[in-house]
Formats: structure tokens, sequence, C-alpha cells
């Protein structure tokens, strides 16, 4: 069980594995990176990591090599001396002192030259593979989201499923997986410098870590749970944006109307408010210390120097420790700032990772197989058999669905009809394998219907719903909805769209099939509407058309020619039609009344006409029928 955007998931994980405890604590956030990540994605954060070593390697040692340039400077004769220098300069067989002095110079600036081209390289490495995640995620989770069941979709706000796969996810790369990063490769350029450092001189490093980790670690201790809790308002301010954007540009039209624009701006301007000031004050928490430790650094170091004096007494012997320091400070202070900074990104972002854990861990369909993947077939030669099925949807208290048993033949027509809230869509749903029932079977001649095959069955389906979902292309795309380009039979377009009564319409349209129709069909009546959802299911020419109230806004008179006109040029397939309008179910073969999810009468439309109250009652309620 998931829960998602607020909605709960039940009954789907019966039967399978028990999945692994959700890890917690300190190694949460990179136990949940590498659950998500993919075995070649694992491989290669890997080599980011090796090569964010290296860097941090060549780092430290070009600032570790100043202290000796820095001290033969100071005293050429150190270079005579026992010692690495001493070696040096005999094996490479240098002459004066001069000479040598200026060779470890070059040796020097090229060491730095190294370890920031070395640094830029692992940076590119890691920007490049935490912006690829961004996309590699995005579609990974639009996936996961594609193969939940139907019930799915039901409960979660489609908005919030958009911001998750658009919005939460560039979140998730940018200001989680780049500051994991980011700690994990300049907290390896701290432990070798300091490692260096010690070398030199053991008691100031370690004075000098024992102060940056007892005022960090105090911010860190202070500020993270804060930062968790706000990165948790965060995750829903964003969803509530989202949601109001949404809403308002779904129904402009009746935002319109009821004036409604100054509610929805200021509902939008709540929520975005707060979105901007948890944001800010992320961002402000993993910036404040810099100054502060700037402060305190800079401060030490005078005092460092004073003191180093005082003992030495002799400033050629303080210079090349000041100048190690010095230039190993320059180092470091970016590396605890930024290891301090994105552990605070990290807090604050933990809610996106947890929620997308969740989500990638939840189970989706059962075996599901991609449509166009399959050359396999379904058998459906004689008839599909509803065998005392039931279905309730969770949290209802009543069956939408209930014992109920239809055989329905190869090549028939089929009514269903019923007063609202009858169960009439959800019986469609199961018809088209949205749904599977919680007991009985659906049969396709004699294979019962399930996870397995549904997507076989799926394929012989053309359906038409009542509310048709037209995107804003072309007609001809509109039609095709879903094919590839290349796969497009053009006869097959005008075939459909002849049917279902639309080429004439289409053809006075400025650019024919090719006309844009605008977001949702808004440039198109909701009668024409229809008809483009008809020809869509024509086109795809399947053995099996299931129209639910697929004509409630075409007036009669185009309505009874188009169905007439499909009954007729679809003869032999098997056809099942769910309406309000008794008229349209004339030309059924049968008609089953449903009421409460139950079969409560069936017959012939005159039959039921005479003999049954409830199809009489409707009849009497239906404004221009005649009894």
């Amino acid at each position: 069980m998931v829960e998602v955007s607020g909605g709960v998931l039940e009954k789907e994980s019966v039967g399978r594995a028990k999945e692994p405890p959700s890890p917690s604590g300190v190694w949460a956030v990179p136990v949940k990176v590498f659950r998500i990540f993919t075995p070649g994605e694992r491989l290669m954060s890997l080599f980011v990591f090796l090569g964010g070593l290296l860097a941090a390697a060549l780092q430290s040692t070009s600032v570790f090599i100043v202290y000796p340039f820095i001290s033969v400077i100071m005293n050429p004769g150190l270079i005579h001396e026992k010692g690495l220098l001493s070696q040096i300069y005999f094996s490479l067989g240098f002459s004066d002192e001069r000479g040598f002095i200026l060779a470890l110079g070059v040796a020097v600036v090229a060491a730095i030259v190294l370890s920031n081209l070395a640094g830029a390289l692992s940076a590119r490495a890691k920007t490049r593979f935490v912006l690829y995640r961004n996309h590699a995620l995005s579609n990974r989770l639009l996936a996961a989201y594609l193969s939940r069941p139907y019930s799915f979709f039901l409960r979660n706000n489609s908005s919030d499923l958009v911001k998750n796969v658009l919005a939460e996810v560039g979140q998730l790369t940018l200001d989680l997986l780049m500051p994991l990063f980011d700690i994990a490769i300049n907290l390896l350029v701290l432990i070798a410098i300091a490692a260096m450092l010690g070398s030199v001189n053991p008691s100031v490093t370690v004075g000098s870590v024992a102060f940056l980790g007892a005022v960090y670690g105090c911010l860190n201790w202070f500020t993270r749970g804060r930062l968790r809790e706000k990165g948790a308002r965060r995750l829903e301010a964003n969803r509530r944006r989202y949601r109001d954007v949404s809403e308002v540009f779904s129904g402009i039209k009746s935002v319109k109307v009821t004036g409604a624009e100054s509610y929805y701006r200021e509902r939008f301007r709540e929520h975005s408010d707060l979105f901007a000031r948890l944001n800010v004050y992320a961002r402000v928490v993993g910036q404040l210390p810099h100054y502060l430790m700037e402060t305190a650094i800079l401060g030490g170091l005078v005092l460092f120097v004073l003191y180093a004096f005082s003992r030495e007494g002799d400033a050629a012997s303080v210079i090349p420790l000041v100048s190690l320091f010095t230039f190993a400070g320059k180092r470091l202070m970016p590396a605890i700032q930024t290891i301090y900074a994105s552990a605070s990104q990290i807090y604050y972002n933990q809610a996106i990772l947890d929620k997308f854990y969740e989500d990638f861990e939840a189970p989706g369909d059962e075996n599901p197989r991609p449509r166009e993947a399959s050359s396999e077939e379904l058998s459906f030669e004689r008839r599909i058999l509803l065998d005392n099925i039931t279905f309730n949807y969770p949290g209802s208290p009543s069956r939408a669905v209930d014992g109920l048993s239809i055989e329905i033949p190869k090549g028939s027509v089929t009514g269903f009809a019923g007063p609202t809230g009858a169960g009439k869509t959800t019986l469609v749903d199961i018809l088209l394998g949205l749904h599977m029932p919680d007991s009985g079977k659906i049969m396709a001649d004699d294979t019962p219907l399930d996870p397995g095959n549904i997507a076989l069955w799926q394929r012989k389906i053309g359906y038409v719903p009542q509310e048709i979902y037209l995107c804003d292309d072309t007609v001809r795309r509109n039609i095709t909805f879903g094919i590839p380009e290349n796969l497009v039979d053009e006869e097959r377009v005008i075939r459909a769209a002849r049917m279902a009564a639309l080429d004439g319409f289409i053809r006075t349209l400025p650019l024919g099939y090719e006309t844009v129709i605008g977001e949702r069909g808004v440039r198109l009546s909701g009668g024409q509407r229809q008809r483009v959802g008809l020809a869509r299911a024509l086109y795809r020419d399947g053995e099996i058309l299931i129209f639910d109230e697929a004509t409630s806004s075409i007036d009669g008179a185009t309505e009874e020619t188009v169905l007439r006109a499909i009954l007729r040029d679809l003869r032999g397939k098997t056809v099942i039609m769910v309406a309000h309008r008794l008229n349209t179910l004339r030309d059924c073969d049968v008609i089953y009344i449903l009421e409460q999810g139950r079969i409560t009468g069936r017959g012939a439309y005159d039959e039921l006409l005479r003999g049954n109250k409830t199809f009489q009652m409707m009849a009497k309620a239906e404004p221009g029928l005649k009894l």
C-alpha cells in the first residue's frame, strides 16, 4: 500500500513479494538514491565519485607543495639539507639553486593548473550525470505512474502527477543529487588537506578542525529538523500552486462566467508566497555561516601569525607555515561551506526523495504488456461472459457492481440503461479492463481476463466515452490519437470521419484535416467533439465497440443518422452501448436495465417499453420519445 499525493492505493500489493523496509536515519538519503538508480546509473555514479577522489587528491597535493616552495624561497640552503628536496635536486642533475627554485615554481604552478583542471572536469562529469538523471528519472517516474491501475488515477489529482514528473524531479536532481555529490567530493578534499596540514603542524590543524567542526556541527544540529519540516511544507505548497493553476485554466469558462478570477488569483498568491518564503529560508540558512566563519578564520589567521612569530621570532621560519595555512584555508573554506550548504539542501529536499522513493517502490500493474510490443492474440470467437462479478470502490459503503452475470454474444448489439448511479460506467470500465473485479471473472470465450492478458483484450476494443479527450493538435492526429505518424492510414482516417458524419464539416475548415482544434477541442462544438471521438474509435477498427453515452451531445437527427450508419457498416462487430437517451438503444438486440449495480431487467426495446417499470419511467422523462 502506498500513499501518493493524498491518495491511498489498496489491494495492489496482494500476492506480491514483501518489499524491503524503507530506510531511515542518517544513511536514508544515499540508500534511497542508490535504490532508485538503475545498475548502470550506480556504476556511472561510482566513476563520478572516483573522478572527484582524483580531483581531491590533486587539489590537496597542490596545497601541500606550496610549503616547500615558500620555504626554499625564504631559505635556499634547505636544498642541500638531507631530505626529499635534496634528493630531487641531485637526481635531476641541477647545478645551481636559482635554476632549481625556478623549476620548483613551475612545478607548483603546473600542479595548481592540473588540480584545477581535474576539479573542472570532475565538476563537468558530476553536472552532466546529475542533469541527465533529471531526464532519466522523469521518464521512469512517468512510466511508473502509467503502470498503475486505473484506480490510481481516480484517487490522484493529475496536476500533482504532472508536478512530480516535470518540476519535482528537477528539484530532486539539482537540489539533492547535486549536493550529495558535492558533499562526498568536498569531504574528500577536506580530509586530504587536513591530513597534509597535520603532517606539518598537528596541533594547529587539530585545533582548527575541532573549532570548525564544532561550529558547523552545532549549526547543523540546530537547523536540520527545521529544514526537513519546511521542506515537507514546500512540497505541499508547490502541490497546491500547481493545482490552483490547473483548476483555473481547466475551468476557464466557468471562472470567467462566475467572476472567480480574483478568488483564484488570491489562492495562488497565498500558496506561491509560502513556497517562495520557504525557499528563501532554506537558501539563507545554507549561506549565513559563510560570513560568520570567514570572519572567524581571518581573525584566527592573524592570531596564529602573532602566536607563531612570538614563538619563533624569525619571519623566515614563520612565513612558509603561514603561507601554507593561508593557501590551505583558501581551499578549505569553499569546501567546508559547500558541505554545509549541500547538507542544508539535502535536509530541505528530503521530502521529495521520500515521495519519489515511495512512488518508484510502489507496485504497478502485474506483468504490464505494451500493446504494440506483442504479436500475441487473444481468442474472441463466441462471446464475452461476465460471471457473477462484484466491484467496490475503496471507501465506498456499497458495491458499484453486485453479483452481475451477463453473456454478450460476438456480433451482437447490446445496450445498458438505468438511472444515474446504477453502475453503468463502472461496468463499462470493467469491460474495458480498467478495473479488475473483486470477485467473479470476465471471460473472452473460455479465457479469463487478468492483468497478464488485459492489454491483448484492449487491443480489440474501440471506445467512445461521453467526455472526449482532445489534444491541441490537428483533426487528423486527434482521430489517429496515439498512433505513430508513419503508421497512419489516410484512407481509414477519411472513412472513419465519414462514418461519424464528420468528413463534410472537416472539409469546410481552413486546413481540412490539418486544422488545429485547440486544447481539449475548444474550437469545436460538443457534438463535433463527440464525433471526433467516434471517428477515433472507428479508425481503430476494433472487434468490439463500446459507446458510453457517446452521442449525448449530438442532436437527435444527426445521432440517428450516425448510429444507423455505424451499425450498418460495422455489421458483425460486437457493439456495447450505454445511454441515457433511450432512443439511442432502439436498434439493440438486447437491453439490460441496471439498478444499484444489479441487472433488474432485460429484453428488446419494445418489450421493455411495454413491461419494465424502470424503462417506462425513463421513457416518460425523455422529451420527444413516443411511448
